[in-house]
């Protein structure tokens, strides 16, 4: 009986999502995109430029507001739906299933290709560096460089001005935004954001090139330009 039941619980865990389990990556692979061969090092601990950056996250510190505080804890939130500021009150998961899907792929496409990255420079955050620094975000437990927040905000512009052309202007702006909380919140140096702003070009680059991605592009650009009243493209 013992046997029996040792079997069963088997294979319900082989039928469970094996996340965590494989390293899983949707329409690119890291041996097309390695960061670690594209990206400038960062600042070196205890440099001029890691000096001078110090200093911007302090003076955002000692300056942001409590407006500014809510906006950037706000931004924490890695979900393409932060740009319903941009994209209308109907850009929810909930009426964009397919455009849900897609993007939960891509945000897992880019962790992927960034994890060597921070891997291979393993640049402390800020406020290890430096005590005075006190984010007034959630501190991540990984390495600082490339910003991870600032990738995937910057794939997830560019993907929907691709979608929506007509709100190109606006979708870049925002992400500017949504890579500057990084800063403001203290999490990141800017030279972090810059490197994310750079991971998140290549990473869009790609995946608009494979037909695969063109795919499930097409049929969630097709829902999203529905849903907010659009014509096709």
């Amino acid at each position: 009986m013992q046997h029996v039941t040792r079997y069963v619980l088997f294979l319900l865990l082989m039928l469970l999502p094996q996340q965590g389990w494989a390293d899983e990556t949707y329409f690119i692979t890291r041996e097309q995109i390695n960061l670690s061969a594209l990206l400038a090092p960062p600042p070196a601990v205890g440099s001029r430029e890691q000096q001078q950056e110090m200093a911007v996250l302090l003076n955002f510190q000692n300056t942001r507001t409590p407006a500014q505080v809510a906006f950037a804890r706000a931004d924490m939130d890695r979900s393409v739906f932060r740009f319903q500021d941009v994209m209308g009150e109907n850009f929810t998961a909930q009426k964009l299933p397919q455009v849900a899907a897609l993007f939960a792929k891509i945000k897992k496409s880019a962790d992927h290709i960034l994890a060597p990255a921070k891997a291979h420079w393993d640049r402390p955050r800020p406020y290890t560096s430096n005590p005075d620094i006190h984010p007034c975000v959630d501190k991540p437990d990984n390495a600082s460089y490339p910003s991870g927040h600032s990738t995937f905000g910057t794939v997830s512009a560019i993907i929907l001005a691709n979608m929506v052309p007509e709100k190109q202007t606006a979708l870049f702006e925002r992400a500017e935004l949504y890579r500057l909380n990084r800063e403001i919140g203290g999490a990141h140096y800017p030279s972090d954001v810059l490197a994310g702003r750079i991971s998140g070009t290549v990473i869009a680059a790609f995946l608009l090139r494979s037909p695969e991605f063109q795919a499930e592009f097409a049929a969630a650009r097709s829902e999203l330009r529905t849903v907010l009243g659009l014509p096709a493209l």
